[in-house]
């Protein structure tokens, strides 16, 4: 990889820099209204900030008391649990260590290194190609290809800035407060045509994969299809992505819901990101609050029959009681 040194370290370089960079964030906002309304919207308490984000985004008030779609459920969830294993999920390092513990190394991405400080990150010798991400937030990503070139210095100001990132803020999110940002690189899976792999993330609700979603070109123009357990292909869009042709059923699919499920299994709900390599099977990322509660269905109705699986505890206790007392025989 050809790695750019510029010389050029003056204020308006930084300045342009980091100009660039709050260009390159807003052209990929999938709701400009929605994100003006959050830098507005700071001073608000939790609920309310995220009541008023829920009617821009969807257009109706939500009910978090009695939760009717996947996004109500999501929303609830992130403002009533706090349960610590929340964490876990939210920081890519205790991910990857609970994923090592509960199921085995095997389904870890190979990793390259994790560092506190971008200038410590040797940028010249890392392996390639890799994925390098922020440890405590989701959707940043920078892809390091062997043949093509770099600006090191508007890099590191990047990693800089997620190094600053409180991502708990945006999305009101708990289970990203409080944990330390990182700067982590993993391996980047490659596909035969040289792209990363088909991203095949797994629904878990209600203890179960009720929907698997596969994503194809994640970062060139994202097309996404959806299925059930059974690889029945399921006739929705889930906004922004289109759909793509059929895909083929996995010959890991007993496998990728084997381990999904067998991870979810603590949580109230969780989403579980995998790749395919050859025969190998990788987990990515966990994560509690996809999209922070904002995941559209097109047709709505789906997300009213996703919520449908939804089981809180407060909704065990009360099956439990309805049951009765167990008798002795």
């Amino acid at each position: 990889m050809e790695m750019k040194h510029s010389a050029d370290t003056s204020p308006v370089r930084k300045l342009r820099i980091r100009a660039l960079h709050t260009l390159d964030r807003l052209r990929h906002v999938k709701s400009p209204g929605l994100a003006i309304a959050r830098l507005l919207g700071r001073p608000l308490p939790d609920r309310l900030y995220m009541q008023l984000g829920h009617w821009l985004f969807f257009g109706c008030w939500p009910d978090f008391a009695h939760p009717r779609t996947l996004s109500e459920h999501i929303m609830a969830s992130m403002l009533r649990c706090r349960d610590p294993i929340l964490k876990t999920a939210a920081d890519k390092i205790l991910a990857r260590r609970y994923i090592a513990e509960r199921v085995g190394h095997k389904y870890l991405v190979p990793l390259y290194g994790i560092w506190g400080s971008a200038d410590e990150i040797p940028l010249d010798t890392l392996a390639r190609p890799c994925v390098i991400k922020p440890s405590a937030a989701s959707g940043r990503v920078m892809l390091l290809r062997p043949a093509e070139a770099v600006d090191i210095e508007s890099l590191r100001e990047t990693l800089r800035n997620w190094l600053r990132l409180d991502y708990s803020r945006l999305h009101r999110e708990w289970a990203y407060q409080g944990l330390q940002q990182r700067i982590m690189a993993e391996k980047m899976l490659m596909g035969d045509d040289g792209q990363p792999p088909p991203d095949y993330k797994l629904w878990v609700v209600g203890k179960k994969v009720r929907m698997i979603t596969v994503d194809r070109d994640r970062f060139m123009g994202r097309t996404r299809n959806l299925y059930r357990p059974d690889w029945e292909w399921i006739d929705v869009r889930h906004y922004p992505c289109e759909n793509h042709p059929s895909d083929p059923r996995p010959k890991q699919l007993d496998e990728l819901i084997a381990v999904a499920e067998y991870l979810a299994a603590p949580f109230e709900f969780l989403r579980v990101d995998c790749y395919l390599d050859e025969d190998s099977l990788y987990v990515g990322e966990l994560t509690a609050s996809p999209g922070a509660g904002y995941e559209r269905f097109e047709p709505a109705s789906f997300s009213h029959e996703m919520a449908g699986w939804w089981t809180t505890p407060a909704d065990r206790q009360r099956r439990i009681a309805a049951s009765g007392p167990r008798t002795a025989d």
